[in-house]
């Protein structure tokens, strides 16, 4: 795997559904050799599949995260599963109301042991009464999670303008997004998560490696990719340089099971 695969993942990682031509550009390459190297990342099962992830907060639900430190995995369902080395894995569940997450925080802890962390994402507000269209434009990306608009647009026999408005409002406030599921054992990037406290210029260093991110009012975990390891230490180091008791973990397996 060389630098421009690792780019192509990242850009992958971030928005499954940057449209080909701008990933290609960014990078520096033809649309046809990001399309044949995407291709050839598929047939070789290093990018395993295309993920919606969608908020619990688009039907009205709370979401809420916990790290437990153990070599055993919860039987029950959450939402995200996310694997570090050091025996921490982070899950995320949802619930009608914080309440009910909590049950279940506590039904994890049973087999796991007490969480290490918790958070509770602020309550994203939504537009209930575009629940309908939003429904059924997400039902068409768990069909084909790279569709065109315009085609999803024929299919549920709505207005173009509509159907692209009502999708980046709900990416714009984090309440869609399409990644993909890479078989991390396959490849030499670097994932890693850093538990810290929250402050705007941590999110501004990590930003541009950040692909996925969890924050309330007063801590956050990032899940940060880079393509070496000299890289993930410069980035880890500046953390730290705001925030010494930062928690950095190694990440070699994760899985979104939203919808």
């Amino acid at each position: 795997m060389d630098l421009v695969d690792k780019r192509i993942l990242f850009a992958l990682l971030k928005d499954a559904r940057t449209p080909q031509r701008q990933i290609a550009s960014s990078i520096g390459i033809s649309a046809q050799t990001l399309n044949y190297r995407m291709g050839k990342m598929l047939e070789e099962g290093i990018i395993k599949n295309f993920v919606v992830m969608e908020s619990p907060f688009l039907t009205g639900k709370v979401e809420g995260f916990a790290a437990f430190v153990s070599d055993r995995e919860f039987s029950g369902k959450p939402r995200t599963r996310i694997k570090c080395l050091e025996k921490i894995t982070l899950y995320g569940f949802e619930g009608e109301n914080e309440a009910d997450v909590n049950v279940q925080i506590s039904k994890a802890a049973e087999e796991l042991g007490n969480p290490v962390m918790k958070y509770f994402p602020k309550f994203i507000s939504y537009n209930q009464n575009s629940r309908a269209i939003d429904r059924e434009i997400i039902n068409q990306l768990r069909k084909d999670p790279r569709a065109n608009l315009s085609d999803i647009a024929k299919q549920i026999n709505a207005p173009l303008m509509r159907v692209k408005w009502r999708y980046n409002i709900m990416k714009k406030n984090n309440l869609l997004n399409v990644t993909v599921k890479v078989d991390l054992s396959k490849t030499d990037v670097v994932l890693f998560s850093i538990f810290c406290g929250y402050n705007e210029d941590i999110r501004k260093t990590l930003l541009e490696s950040t692909i996925f991110s969890i924050t309330d009012a007063k801590y956050g975990v990032f899940i940060c990719f880079t393509e070496n390891t000299v890289k993930a230490k410069d980035i880890i180091n500046k953390v730290r340089t705001m925030e010494e008791a930062s928690e950095v973990m190694v990440i070699y397996d994760y899985d979104f099971f939203s919808g």
